[in-house]
């Protein structure tokens, strides 16, 4: 490359070469870019003596540590922040400032920023802004939940004291009618506590006010033994409906499955898929809960032998409010709940039509390995 040519290109990239003679004293190396116009002296182009921090007052205090710099023969470059230069029109320069050592010699250079500038305040504009939006859903969600809470609180309130009368009142010598009464009202008090908990549980998982995920391998949830314990729970309504329940691991899959989840919410889905199944399930029907583990991942299916899922309810099955093509679900939130908390976690859920008849809810978890947690 001919002499003369890379300071030419430097200088087409709004970048002004100083060279030091000694303490705060330069000489200009190559062209002037022409946004020195009006800071520069006419002749700076070919003066040998500069003290640029007479005309940038910013250099003052950079030149003090390039001086170190340079004086260390440090590999690298030293950089200094963003600065304004107001020229004599008024108009503004948005300059920085870089200390390097070129094949001896110290150098400074001195680069308006153009595009790249506006591209750099377009970026922080648009962090602000989202900034912004969030402190403001964050605002929206908080009133929100406190209303949701007083509604509860209004809610339960009452509900309590039914449930109170009604447990007192099944106490009492009543008619068989009565009693009938009392248990259709105790029953229904019970539904709408749980849908109460669907709300609330749906709410903060929504909201991320739900516990997190805990980093800790050792408090990782175990998939498998989850399962059990929820099937454990449903077992006198399986004995009620005469359908079996059962948990099949897989070949190849471990006995501890754990994933990465919270537990209390990972038995919620568990309950709630099992429960469902249990649902649209015959007389003398099975529930299975399988797990295979695919790579780092566990694919956890829970199927039952009954009519099957409408296939023009499948795709919004997971969404607010959807029921599986029946009025005898509770409040269309379960699913709707699944999904959100799977995701969460960075895993999958769907539903496919069982072979053979009936439906499968399927969803994939990533897998805590055993060997990171204690035995």
């Amino acid at each position: 490359m001919k002499p003369g040519i890379f300071e030419e290109l430097l200088c087409r990239q709004n970048i002004l070469i100083l060279e030091r003679n000694g303490p705060g004293d330069f000489r200009t190396e190559g062209g002037r870019p022409d946004w020195c116009a009006g800071l520069l002296p006419a002749d700076a182009a070919s003066a040998e003596s500069l003290a640029p921090q007479m005309i940038f007052s910013f250099l003052e205090y950079f030149l003090e540590e390039a001086e170190r710099f340079w004086a260390d023969a440090t590999d690298g470059e030293l950089r200094s922040g963003l600065w304004v230069e107001t020229r004599p029109d008024g108009s503004e320069l948005h300059l920085v400032a870089t200390a390097c050592l070129v094949g001896g010699k110290e150098i400074l250079l001195i680069r308006r920023l153009g595009q790249e500038f506006d591209e750099l305040q377009r970026v922080y504009q648009k962090g602000r802004e989202m900034l912004l939006t969030q402190e403001r859903l964050l605002a929206e969600t908080s009133k929100k939940e406190i209303l949701l809470h007083c509604i509860i609180h209004d809610l339960a309130g009452p509900l309590s004291c039914i449930t109170g009368t009604l447990e007192v009142l099944e106490s009492e010598n009543l008619t068989e009618q009565g009693a009938k009464f009392v248990k259709l009202g105790r029953r229904a008090a019970r539904q709408q506590a749980r849908l109460i908990d669907d709300l609330l549980a749906t709410f903060r998982a929504e909201t991320g006010a739900l516990d997190t995920i805990d980093p800790d391998p050792a408090h990782a949830p175990d998939a498998a033994a989850c399962a059990r314990d929820v099937l454990d729970s449903l077992l006198p309504a399986f004995a009620v409906r005469q359908v079996s329940g059962r948990v099949d691991l897989a070949p190849g899959t471990p006995e501890r499955v754990l994933v990465s989840g919270e537990k209390g919410r990972l038995e919620r889905i568990f309950h709630n898929l099992i429960q469902n199944a249990l649902r649209y399930s015959p007389r003398r029907g099975l529930v299975t809960i399988a797990f295979q583990t695919e790579g780092n991942s566990v694919r956890i299916t829970v199927e039952d032998e009954g009519t099957g899922v409408p296939p023009e309810i499948i795709p919004q099955l997971f969404q607010k409010f959807v029921r599986g093509g029946s009025n005898r679900g509770k409040s269309g939130l379960g699913l709707y709940f699944c999904r959100i908390s799977v995701e969460q976690w960075g895993g999958a859920i769907g539903c496919e039509p069982r072979p053979g008849g009936g439906t499968r809810f399927w969803f994939r978890l990533n897998l805590i390995p055993a060997a990171l947690s204690p035995a």
